[in-house]
C-alpha cells in the first residue's frame, strides 16, 4: 500500500451546522474537508496537519469511506446518526490545560455514565475518543497540571486515534476486538510516520532479557524510522518468538506482551498489504458492517484461508520479506 501525502482544503470561520458536543465551553473553529477541529487557548496543530492525512491512509483500505462523509451517513458505532450536518465531519478537540481538559471529561463521565475509575484513567491520560464515536479529545501539556505546562508532541495519538475512529464508523461496531482497533491505529501510524509509538507495552523490559537486542526502547517512547517496527518485527520472527494468530487476534490491553502488540501491527499490515488482500479485507469490513461478528472463522473465509496454519504461512512469509517495511 503506497504512502499518501494528502492537501486539504482548509475554512475558517464558525461552520453553525457542526454539532457542538461541549456547548457551555468557548470554542475557537476551523473544517478541513472531512474534520472540523475546535481549540481552547491552543493552536490547530497537529490536527491540521495530520487529520487529512489519516483519512487518505484509511480511505485506501476502508470501502465506502468517502460516502460516509460526503452523504452523512457516518455512523456511530450503534448504527445512530453522528450530527445532523447536510456533510459529515468528525471533530477533534484540542485544549491547552488540563484544567479544561478535565471539564471535557466531566461532561462525557455524566453523559455516559463513567465509572470513577473510567474518570481516573482518562484524566491522567489526556485524550480519548467518544464512546459514540463523534468526536476525540486531547490535552496537549500534562492533563494532570490544572494550569497547563509545557506542549507535549501529540500526533502519534491523533493519528492512531483517527484510524480506529474512523474503522468503527465504517463496521458501526463498538466493540470491535482490540487487535482491529489498536492495530488499524498503528498501521496508520506507521503509513504517516513511518513508524509506530509505543502506547501499550513495555520494550525496555523485553529488552532487558535480550542482551543482544541493541534498541533502547521506552514506554511511552517512539522508535524512529531508522529504527523500525518491520526490522524489530523480522528478528521476533523466529521460531519460539512467533506469536500465533489465535493468540493476535486474542489480545488484550492488560495482557499485552511486546511480541504481542507488534504482532497486531503486522496482521493489519499483512492483510491489507497486497492489491488481492485488501480488497477481501474490504469485504471482511463490509461483512462486519452488514452484522457479521468479527470471528477468527470471518476472517480466515473472507481472505480464502482453510485455517490457521495457511495463513500463519503466508503472514510470517511476508513478515520476514523485505515487502515488510
Amino acid at each position: 500500500m503506497k504512502r499518501i501525502v494528502a492537501f486539504s482544503l482548509f475554512v475558517a470561520g464558525f461552520a453553525p451546522g457542526q454539532t457542538s458536543h461541549f456547548p457551555d465551553l468557548e470554542w475557537k473553529e476551523k473544517n478541513l474537508d472531512h474534520f472540523t477541529i475546535r481549540t481552547k487557548s491552543t493552536g490547530t496543530d497537529p490536527a491540521r496537519r495530520y487529520s487529512e492525512k489519516t483519512y487518505e491512509v484509511m480511505l485506501e483500505i476502508l470501502p465506502g469511506l468517502e460516502g460516509d462523509f460526503e452523504k452523512n451517513e457516518f455512523r456511530t458505532p450503534g448504527g445512530q446518526e453522528a450530527g445532523k450536518e447536510d456533510r459529515f465531519r468528525f471533530t477533534t478537540y484540542l485544549v491547552e490545560t488540563g484544567h479544561d481538559f478535565h471539564s471535557c471529561v466531566m461532561i462525557d463521565a455524566k453523559r455516559h455514565n463513567w465509572s470513577n475509575g473510567n474518570v481516573q484513567i482518562t484524566k491522567q491520560v489526556g485524550n480519548y475518543l467518544d464512546p459514540m464515536n463523534r468526536y476525540l479529545v486531547i490535552c496537549k501539556s500534562d492533563p494532570e497540571q490544572s494550569g497547563g505546562g509545557r506542549k507535549k508532541d501529540r500526533k502519534e495519538i491523533l493519528v492512531h486515534s483517527l484510524g480506529t475512529a474512523l474503522m468503527k464508523s465504517r463496521t458501526y461496531q463498538a466493540d470491535l476486538p482490540f487487535w482491529m482497533t489498536a492495530g488499524m491505529g498503528y498501521y496508520a501510524e506507521h503509513m504517516v510516520f513511518d513508524r509506530c509509538s509505543i502506547y501499550y507495552l513495555d520494550f525496555e523490559a523485553y529488552y532487558r532479557q535480550n542482551p543482544d537486542a541493541k534498541i533502547d526502547a521506552r514506554k511511552g517512547g517512539t522508535l524512529g524510522p531508522q529504527e523500525s517496527w518491520p526490522r524489530i518485527l523480522r528478528k521476533l520472527c523466529k521460531g519460539e518468538k512467533r506469536v500465533t494468530l489465535e493468540k493476535t487476534l486474542g489480545a488484550q490491553i492488560i495482557t499485552l506482551s511486546p511480541n504481542e502488540s507488534g504482532y497486531i501491527f503486522a496482521l493489519n499490515y499483512f492483510l491489507v498489504s497486497t492489491d488481492e488482500r485488501a480488497k477481501k479485507y474490504q469485504e471482511f469490513i463490509i461483512s462486519i458492517r452488514g452484522g457479521a461478528k468479527p470471528t477468527k472463522d470471518l476472517l480466515l473465509k473472507t481472505m480464502g484461508y482453510g485455517d490457521d496454519a495457511a495463513l500463519e504461512s503466508d503472514w510470517y512469509e511476508w513478515m520476514m520479506s523485505s515487502k515488510f517495511k
